[in-house]
């Protein structure tokens, strides 16, 4: 039963799709509905199996709600993901199938971009139906990456007492469109900063920008003051936590633990974490801006926010164990009950 599944949190929906026509196979969960539209990117993935998808858009969704909440937004938190990436062929209508997809759910849940689906694969979709966001002028990614940034000072200036990167090194697993741009902002910072990433081509653009190449197994083990995970979530685990070399880890990447009870090994080796759900916000403040048809100085306010809510929690997680992902689910977990007791929606 999916309500024994060790990643369900009473999700409010949970929906499955199966097209034989395009070769579509798709979830949405939904982890809260609140009055406003859930909001979640869509991720396209080629999944080991059908259990990956499911443990991945269940853990992926409840992650939404809290970082709606704790960037103070009122959305609910949802997620989709595609399982398996077609052949170019057939990525069009695929994603048209995926938009159909949203249309049957009448606008509970809104999408956007994530791993797999790029800003065109957005706005194709936005041709068959009117439940997708950011692909306006203001690219998510830019203000994810400008979120981790934000989190990069807030947890140096908690730590260490810098007033700034500069003079620090960073290790940066992932140079996507994040990970890069980040690099950029820390370069220009005055920190030095290795990166690691899959994509040969990726990885000389950074050495262009003055990057230090690390290998993708390595780049958590080096010796720095700040290790940001910018690729995929899993990262933080009893194998890898024992190999950090760091006094903080902050970065773009979600559920980047692969049991968040293990934050207590990372406040027990005096490593400060800044939880992802916080750091990465950018990305939805950008899907609620436009919905809520503000701009950029509101979303550039609600990003720069965040260090505030960071500190905030390292303030609180100092005064009990330092366990810095426990006070962020703590408090969060009070928003979230905050939220469903002023909603018209069921919590």
């Amino acid at each position: 039963m999916i309500y024994n599944h060790p990643e369900f949190d009473r999700h409010h929906e949970l929906h499955f799709h199966d097209d034989p026509t395009t070769g579509l196979k798709a979830i949405i969960a939904i982890h809260r509905a609140w009055d406003k539209p859930s909001m979640g990117g869509c991720r396209m993935r080629n999944y080991s199996n059908d259990e990956s998808a499911l443990r991945d858009v269940l853990r992926l969704s409840r992650g939404m709600s809290y970082k709606s909440v704790m960037a103070g937004l009122d959305f609910g938190g949802a997620k989709s993901v595609i399982i398996g990436a077609p052949k170019p062929a057939a990525r069009g209508a695929v994603l048209a199938s995926m938009a159909n997809f949203l249309n049957r759910l009448g606008g509970r849940y809104i999408t956007g971009i994530d791993v797999g689906v790029s800003a065109d694969d957005v706005a194709f979709m936005s041709k068959h139906t009117k439940y997708t966001a950011g692909t306006g002028a203001l690219p998510p990614e830019k203000m994810t990456a400008a979120g981790v940034y934000t989190a990069l000072k807030a947890s140096a200036k908690h730590r260490l007492r810098a007033d700034s990167l500069n003079g620090l090194t960073i290790s940066i697993l992932g140079l996507g469109k994040v990970g890069f741009q980040l690099a950029e902002m820390a370069l220009a910072d005055g920190a030095s900063v290795l990166g690691a990433d899959i994509n040969p081509a990726t990885l000389n653009s950074a050495i262009e920008l003055g990057v230090t190449p690390v290998s993708v197994d390595d780049a958590h083990k080096m010796p720095c003051d700040i290790f940001a995970p910018c690729a995929l979530g899993g990262i933080l685990n009893p194998m890898t936590i024992p190999e950090l070399n760091c006094a903080i880890v902050a970065g773009a990447a979600n559920n980047q633990f692969t049991n968040l009870d293990d934050a207590a090994e990372l406040s027990g080796r005096n490593i400060l974490y800044a939880p992802d759900y916080i750091a990465n916000a950018g990305g939805l403040i950008v899907l609620a801006m436009e919905y809520n048809r503000q701009n950029e100085a509101w979303a550039r306010a609600k990003v720069n926010a965040l260090g505030d809510t960071l500190t905030m929690i390292f303030e609180q997680a100092d005064a009990v164990d330092g366990n810095t992902g426990a006070t962020a689910e703590r408090i969060g977990a009070a928003r979230i009950a905050d939220m469903a007791q002023g909603s018209e929606l069921a919590a």
